[in-house]
């Protein structure tokens, strides 16, 4: 009988259903079946890309108007007791899902309701993440509290001891922990991997997920350039967008709004990160713009800069293929902070908050990085780094074994 799959990425923004994919692609070129299970962006992506899914019971956080995660909020429509009643659900559905599908293993991303349900029915679980450690603010940024909101995050931080307690307790059930990172001292998810010494022999450093190649067409930087029609008289700006929908539009507006007056100086690419959009492009102000784009890879490869948000998929896919780039992170967004900041001390990168993005300081920062050779030389370097792993054909190793030994 042919070995089976599930594999249950987060919904939440597109950076866990990316890189369940190229795993998916590479188990099913082995002969494996497989199936997915997520939802929100997630489940877009999954049926735009024509994947065998079922839909989960979706969780996701609540944002203000400029994209900021908005913990109040959060709290009042998905507080403690509503957040455990729908993660239960999301356990009730995925055992239904698991006894339909019946697979060998579970391949879960950061998805503790797949390994909840999986450890209930006696299978064994691989777990994808580069967060073992799940922080959260301490008080928000650009504004002012009153009393009652000091209160509340004051609350919400000892309150949150306890959840991020029972998260690691969950994470710990799993036969095997995947870190799609890079070897010290390139480990961008530095801050979040503080994992207990008891958990250590399960942990499995297997470097950045990119899709693997069965081709043999050119990879050289030139020629791809050549191949997508991007010229080579001017460096090559690629901007992507990613994340949960809310933020993803919210970048790309303030974004094109500060690409004025730079597309003379650069050929730049805008991709919204919609999955769900148009695969034509158009052209604002000289600046070429998609909804979504397919080949991502080669855009990342035959650019100059990436510019996007800092999410641990976007950073990783970068540094694989040794570029630079310019990060936005999500305000108040703890995770992707966490990895601008250490991108910046890897001087791979330079960072810009949200509320400071325009036209000069994007300038500024895009200047800065491709007229010093220090972020080329470094990105690159980790680049060479990178290109000795092959996370894919590791993490199907793994996830192959645990399926033949169930």
């Amino acid at each position: 009988m042919r070995l089976r799959v599930y594999l249950a990425p987060c919904g939440i923004g597109l950076g866990h259903i990316t890189r369940a994919h190229p795993i998916a692609n590479e188990l099913k070129h082995r002969g494996i079946e497989t199936v997915f299970s997520t939802y929100l962006d997630g489940l877009d992506y999954a049926k735009r890309n024509h994947l065998r899914t079922y839909e989960a019971v979706p969780i996701n956080f609540r944002v203000t108007n400029d994209g900021t995660i908005d913990f109040k909020k959060t709290a009042a429509t998905s507080g403690f007791s509503l957040g455990i009643r729908t993660f239960l659900k999301q356990v009730v559905g995925e055992i239904q899902f698991l006894k339909q599908f019946r697979p060998d293993v579970v391949l879960s991303d950061s998805r503790a309701s797949s390994l909840v349900a999986a450890w209930l029915l006696r299978i064994p679980v691989a777990l994808m993440l580069n967060q073992f450690r799940v922080e959260i603010i301490s008080r928000p940024s650009g504004r002012s509290l009153t009393p009652l909101d000091r209160l509340f995050f004051l609350i919400a931080n000892v309150g949150w001891l306890f959840v991020r307690t029972a998260i690691q307790l969950v994470w710990g059930r799993s036969q095997v922990i995947l870190i799609p990172d890079l070897p010290s001292p390139y480990t961008i998810s530095l801050g979040n991997l503080a994992i207990p010494r008891r958990y250590s022999e399960k942990v499995k450093l297997i470097g950045p997920i990119v899709e693997r190649q069965h081709d043999k067409s050119s990879t050289r930087s030139d020629d791809i350039r050549r191949k997508l029609g991007l010229g080579l008289k001017f460096p090559f700006i690629y901007a992507a967008v990613s994340g949960p929908k809310v933020e993803r539009e919210i970048l790309a507006r303030i974004l094109l709004d500060s690409f004025k007056n730079m597309s003379g100086d650069y050929k730049i690419v805008l991709s919204r990160g919609n999955p769900d959009g148009k695969r034509t492009m158009h052209s604002v102000g000289g600046v070429v713009i998609y909804d979504w784009i397919e080949n991502q890879d080669d855009f990342i490869k035959a650019s100059d800069l990436v510019i996007g948000r800092a999410g641990h998929g976007t950073i990783m896919k970068s540094l694989a293929y040794g570029k630079p780039m310019v990060l936005v992170p999500i305000p108040d967004h703890t995770e992707q902070y966490g990895n601008a900041r250490r991108a910046a001390s890897l001087h791979v990168a330079e960072m810009i908050d949200q509320n400071m993005l325009n036209h000069d300081s994007l300038k500024s920062k895009v200047e800065k990085v491709l007229e010093s050779h220090k972020y080329i030389t470094n990105a690159s370097r980790i680049g060479k780094e990178a290109a000795a792993m092959d996370a894919v054909a590791m993490a199907c190793d793994i996830v192959e074994g645990l399926a033949s030994r169930s």
